[in-house]
């Protein structure tokens, strides 16, 4: 029987367990989702990509196939070695396929990621003249006798979780995204099954994905060079500050093109393909030579995005960073915000009076109008900046001297969010796609084409605390949407347009409401509407730009949500003003106060 072992980083090792199996076919029906290539694990490993230090990381174990193993046996046992075959070049796996089969397939694209178990389903492969009898579905066909035959196929549904591309960003896919997937297996000269058929890239089950990968956060820059933005990526992690490192110097991903910038000059690699990490904690850096080209601004900013990157690998305390060998001489970096956190008090409205949270206590707030006559249905604040919906179909500024701003009149204008700019975004549930961008200042308007917006209805929309992502949330024929996008913006910080997107919350039924946790995490809540009885929980998530899901606790008959910096500081409104937070244990909801009929944080 074929073995798989869990092993600690230290050497210890688990107890075996079950490995679910399933297809390859599903790398490529999902193709078009996350693109094709290699997955980051190449690299002369001789040359020492190095395994961090992790006393609780595991990696697996496998051996290869045992002789007159079962065609079930040999599937198997190569979905368990593929997820393995990250820190053995696939050396193993490659030993369940034919000959031909083994120099032909190229593990080196896409992962994709399934969920459950599947049940392998075996018949007789079709013959070479697409004999109908042969081609029969698999249910109508009796169980071959693996004595008498010399090519079975395995056959069955798979449940697909997401794809990680070449260059690492994780796709969360469709909720019950499934693919029919299939093996095709024959005898060898020594009577041994082997796959004979298998498409490029590699499936792993969410166990063994869970053991094998991490996700990291890779930093670029803010147009205005005053804040680290975060791309999170997913890599092996035996190798994971390597590849971070590479994908720093390879520049962000198409949808946050032009929205952010980076210290390292085009054509900056690896001189040394590994970074290797010492006993002390010091990642060692070796690059070539277009850095040496760089102004000592450009290299400060480099080595702050190095810095920022590494130092989220466990492991990694300090960066040292050389060109060819020889220590790169780099001026102090100018302090960069990474992950800000809201500036200023949470705001809410009771009772028609603009009131901040200070504990569990509101405090109505000096000099703000009142809003009793004036139906405000929604509120955003950020850096003094605080912005009422009245009605569905107007913007105005609050200021403290009671004044009341109008800032825009649009049908059935969504609920604003205030960036670090000054401004004001929003969009028209009326209109065909597109966003609505207004300075608070002085009113001046910016209509934001967004392709990809267009057939949907925009129901909501976030600008990220950093002002270089906006979260938006939509709804068209294929139902609701979450997709989040980098902001291209003038010298000043204006709107110039907005990029191409990047789908997350894939497995999501609905969506309502959202907020950013953090640097890399949208909190989405469910659309109460969508199916549902009155009164009846509604679904809360946390839901990360490049990774899966996780869902929280429902909260009944919620139809808000907040956030301020981290996941435990997730906040959710009910209909009837209940305002509710994550416990102390982080799985149940803590009643924070009554009576609040609208509730932010900043930005």
């Amino acid at each position: 029987m074929n073995r798989t072992v869990l092993v600690h980083g230290d050497g210890r090792r688990r107890a075996p367990r079950a490995v679910p199996a399933v297809s390859l076919a599903a790398v490529t029906a999902l193709a078009v989702l996350a693109g094709c290539a290699a997955i980051p694990t190449e690299g002369p490993v001789a040359q020492g990509d190095v395994v961090l230090t992790e006393n609780d990381a595991l990696f697996l174990q496998v051996y290869g196939p045992d002789a007159n193993a079962t065609p079930e046996q040999i599937v198997r046992g190569f979905l368990s070695a593929q997820a393995a075959g990250v820190n053995e070049v696939f050396a193993t796996a490659r030993e369940f396929l034919t000959e031909r089969a083994s120099q032909e397939w190229d593990p080196y694209g896409q992962v994709t990621v399934y969920s459950g178990d599947l049940g392998l389903t075996m018949s007789h492969a079709p013959s070479a003249d697409g004999d109908a009898e042969d081609a029969a579905p698999a249910t109508e066909q009796p169980a071959p006798d693996l004595a008498t035959v010399d090519q079975v196929v395995l056959s069955g549904p798979a449940n697909v979780a997401g794809v990680v591309d070449v260059a690492g960003q994780y796709v969360e896919a469709s909720k019950d995204a499934r693919q029919d997937v299939s093996f095709v297996l024959t005898k060898d000269d020594a009577g041994q099954w082997r796959i004979d058929e298998v498409a490029d890239g590699v499936l792993v089950s969410q166990p063994n994905f869970a053991s094998v990968y991490r996700s990291t956060p890779v930093y670029f820059l803010s147009q205005d060079l005053t804040t680290l933005v975060p791309e999170l990526r997913w890599f092996p992690q035996r190798n994971i500050a390597t590849n971070a490192v590479r994908a720093l110097l390879a520049g962000p991903s198409e949808w946050m093109r032009d929205a952010v910038v980076s210290g390292a000059p085009a054509g900056t690699s690896l001189s040394v393909e590994a970074v290797a990490v010492d006993s002390a904690g010091t990642a060692s850096v070796d690059l070539t030579g277009p850095v040496l080209a760089a102004d000592e601004d450009q290299r400060a900013l480099l080595s702050a995005q190095l810095e920022a990157t590494l130092q989220r690998i466990s492991g990694v305390s300090d960066v040292a960073l050389t060109v060819g060998g020889a220590a790169l001489t780099v001026k102090p970096h100018p302090d960069l915000e990474r992950d800000p956190a809201p500036a200023g008090p949470a705001l809410g409205v009771r009772e028609g009076t603009v009131v901040s949270l200070d504990g569990r206590q509101l405090s109505p707030v000096v000099g703000m109008p009142s809003l009793v006559s004036l139906d405000p249905t929604a509120i955003a604040v950020r850096d003094g900046v605080v912005v009422a919906r009245l009605g569905r179909d107007r913007l105005a500024r609050l200021a403290t001297g009671g004044e009341v701003t109008d800032l825009l009149a649009e049908p059935g204008v969504v609920a604003p969010s205030v960036d670090r700019f000054g401004w004001v975004w929003t969009a028209s549930e009326r209109a065909d796609g597109g966003l609505i961008a207004v300075r608070a200042s002085d009113g001046m308007r910016m209509d934001v084409v967004v392709d990809w917006l267009a057939g949907q209805v925009v129901r909501q929309v976030r600008v990220s605390r950093d002002g270089a992502r906006v979260a938006v949330l939509s709804a068209g024929p294929e139902g609701t949407q979450v997709e989040v996008a980098g902001i291209v913006r003038d010298p000043d910080g204006g709107p110039q347009r907005v990029n191409g997107s990047v789908p997350v919350g894939g497995s999501l039924a609905s969506a309502s409401d959202a907020a950013w946790v953090d640097e890399v995490t949208v909190a989405v809540l469910g659309d109460p509407s969508d199916g549902q009885a009155p009164g009846v929980a509604t679904s809360v998530s946390l839901v990360p730009v490049g990774g899966q899901t996780e869902s929280l606790q429902p909260v009944e008959s919620a139809d808000g949500i907040a956030a301020g910096r981290g996941k435990r500081a997730v906040y959710v409104r009910t209909g009837s003003g209940d305002l509710f937070t994550r416990s102390t244990t982080g799985t149940n909801w803590s009643l924070v106060t009554a009576g609040v009929e609208l509730f932010t944080f900043p930005g």
